[in-house]
């Protein structure tokens, strides 16, 4: 069950649009590949984006040659894949984002994730972008693992995903985080310049009270819908006191908490969820496991944008 109710405010103070310094892409030649760079497409035609690098890693193998000659050395296989980086640059020309902005592509051996971490270290970078295919445990599992360690915002498109915006999705659970999604959400809105519907979605659960007030369950059911939407109210008046915003309250019932936001998502057809990630110390990462890590892994239809607030 969902209840939704439209929050229409007076324009004031325009926010200020969506724009990325330094994005890092990275691309596996795999069948999420066209994807990614569709999505890119549409990305960088409408949001500002200063630079582009895109990074294909080659899983680090060695070859030995004489292994019966003392002090003989592993040579690298790079050399056999000058192919790849050139079926990389090819499919970019493909696309028009390279016409849209500043475009850098490279070839790396070695671990993916490290050289991501890497990479997005050295150039800065405020954005990851990583596909992920149908089957999704693999590209979760990476996609977990660069929340948990980088300080970047980290998109997530899947194979098939839509390149464009019409529907965000913010999950609200009122902490700071939920303001940095919200804030994000709405300057992506201010940057397509385009009409996009913003829902902020709050998942409760009732107590387990069956056993003491089995006749009572639909006051308490009501009385939480009530709280949540008075305090959904008043976080939008404080932080999104100028914008129009759906309201959505949806009881989690049998499915996790992400996996309820994902088929919410689903059921609404939204078409990016922007979501909140916790920090680095080690109880905040203990928390962001609990939604935003499981949110990858359950959802494997929607566009994600974990953001971090440093």
């Amino acid at each position: 069950m969902s209840s939704l109710v439209i929050e229409k405010r007076s324009k004031k103070a325009p926010t200020a649009a969506f724009s990325v310094r330094q994005m890092l892409a990275g691309l596996e030649l795999d069948t999420a590949t066209d994807s990614v760079l569709r999505y890119l497409d549409f990305f960088t035609a409408f949001i500002p984006v200063k630079a582009l690098r895109i990074l294909h890693v080659i899983p680090r193998f060695e070859l030995f040659e004489g292994l019966q000659k003392p002090g003989s050395a592993p040579k690298s296989p790079l050399g056999m894949n000058k192919a790849v980086y050139e079926e990389v640059a090819q499919r970019i020309l493909m696309h028009p984002l390279y016409k849209q902005t500043r475009v850098l592509s490279d070839l790396r051996e070695g671990n993916p994730l490290e050289q991501l971490l890497a990479e997005s270290e050295a150039i800065q970078a405020d954005l990851l972008v990583i596909g992920q295919r149908t089957d999704p445990h693999e590209h979760s599992t990476l996609a977990a693992n660069l929340l948990r360690k980088t300080k970047a915002n980290v998109l997530l498109v899947p194979e098939g995903a839509k390149a464009g915006i019409s529907h965000i999705l913010v999950p609200i659970d009122f902490s700071r985080y939920s303001v940095s999604a919200l804030e994000k959400a709405l300057a992506i809105r201010h940057a397509l310049k385009q009409p996009v519907k913003i829902t902020c979605l709050n998942v409760f659960e009732l107590p387990n009270l069956n056993i003491y007030l089995v006749e009572k369950m639909e006051d308490v059911r009501q009385l939480i819908r009530q709280d949540r939407m008075a305090a959904m109210q008043d976080f939008l008046h404080q932080y999104a006191a100028t914008e129009e915003i759906e309201i959505a309250l949806v009881e989690r019932e049998t499915e996790s908490v992400s996996a309820r936001m994902a088929s919410f998502a689903q059921e609404t057809k939204a078409d990016l969820i922007v979501a909140g990630a916790r920090g680095h110390s080690k109880v905040e990462r203990l928390l962001l496991g609990s939604v935003s890590e499981n949110l990858l892994r359950v959802n494997g239809q929607i566009p994600v944008l974990i953001t971090h607030t440093l």
